[in-house]
C-alpha cells in the first residue's frame, strides 16, 4: 500500500510535532488542543450529534460532507469547513476529558495522514466497543486501515516517544517495567502507570497498549507473578502448567 503510514513514521514525526506543545520543566502532557488550532490550523467545533449511529463522537469535516447535528432541539445536515473538527458535546464534561483528549487527537490523525497522501475525505471517530454486536458495515468503518492510522498517530501525539522516555527515567531510572503474562502488574507497576496516565491526562488502558507498542515493557512468565506474588505453587512446567 503506497500510502501507508508506519508506527515508526508515526512516531518520527509526532515527536518532532508536538515537542512545542509540551511547555516547559518537564511537563508530561502534551496540550493536544493548542496543536491543533495553532500546529494543524483545524477549527474545532462541539455539536450535538444527530447520527443513528450514536458512537459517533468525532468527525473531520471535507466541505461537502454533511454532518447530523441537533439545532434548535432539531436534526439538521450541517456541512462543516475541510479539516474543521467536530466533536460530540458532552466530551466537554470533567469526567469525559480523557476521551475528548483522545476523540481530538485522534481526529488530527486524520488531518495528517490526509495531507500526507494528498488527500481528503470525511471521517467518524467510533470508538469500538468489544461488548456490542457489529454488522459487516460497522466492522469495516471501525477496523479500517485509515482508523488504524488515525488510532496510531494519536497515541503518537499524546504519548510521543521522549515523554515515554522521560517519564520512565522519573520513576524507574529508565528501566522497562516488568508485566507477567499479556496484562499482569505488580501493584508497584500498577501505581507507577497510575501516575503516568494521570499526568499525561490519557486512559491507564492507552498507556498500557502505548509502552506494549514501544517495547518498553519486560515480560515475565505468569507463573512467576502466582509464585513471588501471590505464594501459589512454584513447580510449574515451561508453559506455566502445574508439574
Amino acid at each position: 500500500m503506497k500510502n501507508f503510514l508506519s508506527r515508526t513514521e508515526a512516531d518520527e514525526l509526532c515527536d518532532s510535532l508536538v515537542r512545542p506543545f509540551c511547555g516547559e520543566g518537564g511537563i508530561s502532557r502534551v496540550d493536544i488542543d493548542s496543536f491543533v488550532k495553532k500546529a494543524l490550523r483545524c477549527p474545532v467545533f462541539y455539536e450535538s450529534f444527530a447520527e443513528k449511529d450514536l458512537d459517533k463522537i468525532g468527525f473531520c469535516g471535507d466541505g461537502q460532507t454533511p454532518l447530523q447535528v441537533y439545532r434548535n432541539g432539531k436534526p439538521a445536515a450541517i456541512v462543516f469547513p475541510k479539516e474543521a473538527i467536530v466533536l460530540e458535546s458532552y466530551l466537554l464534561r470533567e469526567d469525559e476529558q480523557g476521551r475528548r483528549r483522545f476523540t481530538l487527537a485522534h481526529e488530527a490523525g486524520h488531518v495528517l495522514a490526509s495531507r500526507m497522501c494528498s488527500s481528503q475525505a470525511a471521517g467518524f471517530h467510533c470508538p469500538y466497543d468489544s461488548a456490542r454486536i457489529y454488522n459487516i458495515g460497522e466492522l469495516r468503518e471501525r477496523l479500517s486501515i485509515a482508523e488504524w492510522q488515525a488510532n496510531t498517530l494519536a497515541a503518537s501525539l499524546l504519548m510521543p516517544r521522549f515523554l515515554i522516555k522521560q517519564e520512565l527515567e522519573k520513576y524507574t531510572g529508565g528501566e522497562y517495567l516488568p508485566v507477567y503474562g499479556e496484562r499482569v502488574f505488580r501493584p508497584r507497576e500498577k501505581e507507577i502507570l497510575s501516575e503516568i496516565s494521570r499526568t499525561m491526562e490519557v486512559s491507564y488502558t492507552a498507556l498500557v497498549i502505548r509502552l506494549q507498542t514501544l517495547g518498553v515493557l519486560s515480560r515475565h512468565p505468569l507463573s512467576e507473578y502466582l509464585f513471588k506474588e501471590l505464594g501459589v505453587g512454584g513447580d510449574f512446567d515451561a508453559d506455566g502448567h502445574y508439574n
